[in-house]
């Protein structure tokens, strides 16, 4: 009768740490759920804001005479192209010396960098 006695005080036992447990997981979940819910109510404010700040700047474009109108990057008032046309020459690019087969190779390591990096 003492091993009956035993088994049914280490099933208790069991049922407690499992309720215990549940119990965790359920605490757990709900703090989960309040900090997801707590960043995404500051991203909301924050693209709020970046919208707003969008609107405005483009609100004190019109106003200063620059148009809105993608499909030309001239201001609402006259522009003088001659002032502005000459003196821009881009940048020659670099000439390497050594054969493209000298450089160094790639490692695995920076390839691997590469492919993990979300940007």
């Amino acid at each position: 009768m003492t091993d009956m006695a035993g088994m049914k005080a280490e099933l208790d036992g069991l049922v407690r740490e499992q309720a215990d447990r549940r119990a965790l997981r359920e605490q757990q979940g709900e703090e989960i759920k309040a900090r997801s819910h707590e960043y995404m109510t500051k991203q909301v404010q924050a693209a709020e804001r970046y919208v707003q700040h969008v609107r405005e700047v483009a609100q004190r474009k019109t106003k200063s005479g620059w148009s809105t109108d993608r499909s030309h990057a001239e201001p609402a008032s006259a522009f003088d192209a001659e002032a502005y046309s000459g003196g821009f020459e881009p940048a020659p690019r670099p000439v390497r010396d050594e054969p493209r087969a000298a450089r160094r190779p790639r490692a695995a390591a920076d390839e691997e960098e590469d492919f993990n990096n979300p940007w």
